[in-house]
């Protein structure tokens, strides 16, 4: 009987000794873990963060070529009108309706990052307007005058873009760019 109770006193002198811990390494645990969890959590607000701005910008970046395709609409109309010496007629509607395109866009809210592209936008937009009431208006257009017009709004459409790419490469944005000039990107989105 002696040896089943010395047996029983090393098992329960194992099982005291399993539990007993440093108050020094669990402190040092409970840090680590501590440390790890708000990592984790940081890393989780700032992903969230993030991708709430990209798709800021991707909102911007559709309302914005929404009033930019109509308003190139409008000028190409008149373009094609000047060019082919046939008179496209133009109600005070769509005077008005390119006005307020024209406010819209100059009133827009844009993203950190992006103000320079909301200037050179409603820029363009502003200059295709100018274009579209000198010929609403009836005020004839020499040779050499419509193509000064028809070049400074070539200028414009190019800083517009260069602008556009250079404001995706701020925000970080991955673009890609098709021969045909036609611009994608991609957000990260939940």
């Amino acid at each position: 009987m002696i040896f089943h109770n010395e047996h029983k006193e090393i098992e329960e002198l194992e099982e005291e000794g399993f539990w007993d811990v440093n108050p020094r390494t669990v402190t040092f645990f409970l840090a680590a873990l501590a440390l790890i969890v708000a990592i984790i959590t940081f890393l989780s607000f700032y992903d969230g963060w993030k991708v709430k701005s990209q798709e800021e910008v991707a909102t911007y970046v559709n309302e914005m070529n929404q009033f930019l395709t109509k308003s190139k609409q409008y000028s190409d109309s008149v373009e094609d009108s000047l060019k082919n010496g046939t008179a496209t007629m133009f109600t005070k509607k769509d005077e008005q309706e390119f006005r307020t395109l024209m406010d819209t866009a100059g009133k827009l809210p844009f993203p950190s990052k992006w103000k320079e592209h909301q200037e050179a936008a409603a820029g363009l937009i502003s200059a295709r307007f100018m274009f579209f009431y000198h010929y609403q208006q009836d005020i004839r257009l020499g040779e050499e005058d419509m193509e000064k017009k028809l070049s400074e709004l070539e200028k414009l459409e190019k800083e517009e873009k260069e602008v556009l790419l250079s404001s995706f490469d701020a925000s970080g944005i991955p673009y890609h760019e098709t021969e045909e000039g036609k611009i994608t990107f991609s957000i990260k989105t939940y």
